[in-house]
């Protein structure tokens, strides 16, 4: 049983998951011992896009502190994860379903809103990790550190959501959106390191993007995740970040850092980065048909 097993995509076979998951399901059935799945099935950010029925302008971009203002922010989140479902049943009827659970327990996907004139370019990118077995969804995250020209529209979840609170065969799940895992960031160290003989000056975080980083960074070493998934729109330059992370949690938690992590890939035809430098532990890989190395 693999740990992640990694679907790595094209933008042809994004045309086609149909085709994509027929083939996919068929080599896993060739390959997993009898009554053995893969435990998580990884895609990347934005692999379904969902149009948006209300007008998001209404919603802060980030959830509010106060009593009130939280409840109406999370029931208008809340709305569009019921909407974002419901594409993900388009994409996913019950008979790919019931295949994908003969050979995985959980699949975590990207979803992201598709940004309409009602909108006014207000966006949010969430993620879902579903229950194959139960079929349901067991939790939802979705993009908190937003990219500079999106720090005006995009939504951000909150930094909790990226921390499974029930432990999934007995291990620390942590799920992180796209770019999410930029705050580790080894060029920004010397200004957000969580440790002080690291760190040159005070942490920067007056500012908004400052203020996410360090939250951020604090929150994933206290929470120490024994497993990581993390779904990017494309390839990027992950694996100095990765270094930094499982550096840093070794640190502070006197561990072995992660024991599993992956990054969701959608291939970058013009320019394709090693596999090796976003994986670590059980992960397999599967592409263009085919498992590959």
């Amino acid at each position: 049983m693999a740990t992640i097993a990694r679907i790595i995509v094209t933008d042809s076979e994004l045309e086609n998951p149909r085709q994509l998951f027929a083939d996919f399901i068929t080599e896993s059935r060739k390959l997993l011992p009898k009554d053995e799945k893969h435990q998580f099935v990884l895609l990347p950010a934005g692999f379904i896009m969902f149009s948006i029925n209300n007008d998001l302008t209404n919603i802060p971009l980030s959830e509010p502190q106060e009593k009130t203002a939280k409840q109406k922010w999370n029931d208008k989140v809340e709305a569009l994860k019921e909407q974002a479902f419901a594409e993900f049943h388009k994409t996913f009827d019950s008979d790919v379903l019931k295949a994908l659970q003969s050979v995985a327990h959980y699949l975590v996907i990207g979803i992201d809103s598709i940004v309409t004139p009602n909108s006014k370019d207000v966006r949010i990118q969430l993620v879902l990790t579903y229950d194959l077995q139960n079929e349901r969804p067991l939790h939802w995250t979705g993009k908190t550190y937003p990219q500079p020209k999106e720090r005006d529209c995009l939504i951000k979840m909150p930094i909790d959501t990226h921390f499974i609170q029930d432990r999934i065969g007995g291990k620390k799940i942590a799920v992180f959106g796209c770019h999410d895992l930029s705050v580790f960031n080894p060029r920004h160290q010397r200004h957000f390191s969580p440790f002080d003989d690291e760190r040159k000056g005070q942490r920067k975080n007056k500012t908004a993007a400052g203020k996410i980083k360090c939250e951020f960074i604090d929150a994933t070493l206290e929470f120490d995740p024994e497993i990581m998934l993390q779904l990017p729109h494309s390839e990027g330059t992950w694996a100095a970040k990765w270094t930094t992370l499982n550096k840093w949690l070794q640190r502070k938690n006197k561990g072995a850092g992660l024991q599993h992590f992956a990054t969701g890939l959608k291939r970058n035809p013009k320019k394709q980065y090693p596999l090796s430098g976003t994986q670590r532990g059980n992960v397999i890989n599967f592409a263009g048909g085919q498992w590959i190395k």
